[in-house]
């Protein structure tokens, strides 16, 4: 069977997925999850990210069958020996997808996974198993431009012979969107990872709390790289971005 990738770190182990403004907490609140751009970044300290990585429960074949209901990420995946292709996988807790990507899954130091022969989502209800080949990192192209078929039918055939009860979905739209929710206790751990957390009353509050950071993050990024590639002090750029700083830290003072 054909791999797709070895793991490597040019995507990141660790990352978010902004999502909607309509996901509730513990107590009912409407959370927003965001990473503030130039602030600490958990990937470029090894430890951190396997210590971060221990937070979460990957499953084999066996363990999936027995776990809970709900939406994961799996790999077909070996240790360097084509005969011997392994299936692991991760339960998506928040839409967030931190800690739970197929990258962190790699990565996982209780995972050996060196070469990635697929990779996707599972919907898992009632030892029912629908799964796809959605994939960033691994199997974008596979699916969004049917770029190698007969590698995507030996990934299905693969993930058949695994799960023989188990249903192909042939879409290029995302699980993660389904999940709704985060524990209070999740959250905790993204606020460890660098990742700033804020809950609201209502969704309204929420989604223009959401647009004013992207908004103020988006111009951070753009005019620090403005003045990066700036071969002399340009005192207009500086002073911009210096403001969209104070902006931020003014935004995230807010009650």
């Amino acid at each position: 069977m054909k791999s797709l990738y070895r793991s490597n770190t040019t995507t990141p182990v660790i990352l978010l997925k902004p999502s909607e403004y309509n996901i509730k907490n513990d107590d009912e609140k409407y959370v927003f999850v965001g990473k503030v751009y130039g602030t600490f970044d958990i990937n470029k300290d090894h430890i951190k990210v396997s210590e971060f990585l221990e937070n979460f429960t990957v499953f084999n074949k066996d363990e999936l069958l027995n776990a809970s209901d709900g939406i994961y990420n799996w790999l077909l995946y070996s240790d360097d020996n084509a005969n011997n292709i392994k299936f692991i996988s991760t339960q998506i807790l928040s839409p967030y997808d931190i800690g739970t990507t197929h990258q962190s899954i790699a990565y996982n130091n209780k995972v050996d996974a060196v070469v990635i022969y697929g990779a996707g989502e599972l919907k898992k209800k009632d030892n029912k198993i629908i799964f796809n080949l959605v994939s960033g990192t691994f199997t974008k192209k596979l699916i969004q431009y049917d770029f190698d078929k007969i590698v995507k039918n030996q990934i299905i055939n693969k993930f058949k012979e695994i799960f023989p009860d188990s249903e192909y979905d042939n879409t290029t739209d995302s699980y993660i969107y389904k999940v709704k929710t985060v524990s209070n206790k999740l959250l905790e751990l993204y606020k460890s990872a660098g990742y700033f957390v804020k809950t609201f009353e209502s969704s309204n509050d929420c989604n223009e709390f959401y647009n004013k950071f992207w908004s103020i993050d988006w111009n951070m990024e753009y005019y620090k790289k403005k003045l990066d590639n700036e071969s002399e002090d340009n005192y207009i750029i500086r002073k911009i971005y210096m403001e969209t700083i104070e902006a931020m830290i003014n935004l995230l003072k807010t009650d």
